[in-house]
């Protein structure tokens, strides 16, 4: 059994580290979402060197419920705003951000 999976912030230098982390370490993943601000919604990006893209999604339309786990690293203002969202919804928050 795998975790559905958020990486908020995707599209950053430690999103995309948190990505190859994920596949390098081969985390049991059922689902993985990549999430990032409103201009990356729609880009590709790689899933480590999985061989797997990841379509990015629009954090302002996201719907946290049903996920497991959401991986925050895209600054303490999105951490404020979408971290309790997700808490709310049932997903466990892990922030890399200053502001928790």
């Amino acid at each position: 059994m795998g975790y559905r999976v958020v990486v908020v912030g995707a599209t950053g230098n430690v999103g995309r580290e948190m990505l190859n982390v994920l596949a390098e370490r081969e985390f049991p993943i059922d689902e993985l979402a990549a999430v990032a601000s409103p201009r990356s919604t729609g880009d590709e990006i790689d899933f480590g060197e999985s061989g797997r893209t990841l379509k990015v999604r629009n954090i302002e339309h996201f719907d946290f419920a049903g996920w497991d786990m959401a991986l925050f690293s895209a600054g303490s203002d999105v951490s404020r705003t979408y971290a309790p969202k997700a808490v709310a919804a049932g997903c466990v928050v892990i922030d890399n951000s200053s502001f928790y």
